[in-house]
């Protein structure tokens, strides 16, 4: 059982270390398209024909679209995204768990472990 219990622990810890790198590099890529977005408003806004001469002469509905509130709130949207997608995986291979037939699996693990061992036996 040593061998696959270090095994299925590696693959784990292999497994979950790459989930987390991925979710972690999106998150940040989301927060890189939302502060573009935001810099890219600013500046057309800037950069806008009306009133270009003279900020006092635009319309008072046209504020510039600048966020005001920061980087906390969108770190805990990503936080809350990411808790959502976590809890929705789980959620989904419990789903699984509990609609297998496990007779079945272990029917599946005998025979691919008798093939193993025929294998090796051969060469």
């Amino acid at each position: 059982m040593g061998f696959f219990t270090g095994f299925f622990s590696g693959f784990a810890l292999t497994t979950s270390a790459l989930y987390i790198t991925i979710q972690v590099h999106r998150s940040i890529r989301l927060e890189q398209k939302t502060a573009i977005r935001e810099q890219t408003r600013t500046i057309n806004w800037l950069a806008s024909s009306r009133g270009a001469y003279d900020r006092r002469l635009l319309p008072k509905n046209d504020e510039p679209r600048v966020s005001t509130e920061g980087l906390a709130p969108s770190r805990s949207a990503v936080k809350d995204q990411l808790k959502h997608r976590w809890n929705e995986e789980v959620r989904a291979l419990a789903r699984k768990a509990y609609n297998a037939q496990w007779e079945d699996v272990r029917d599946m693990a005998v025979e691919s472990w008798n093939g193993v061992s025929r294998f090796v036996k051969r060469e």
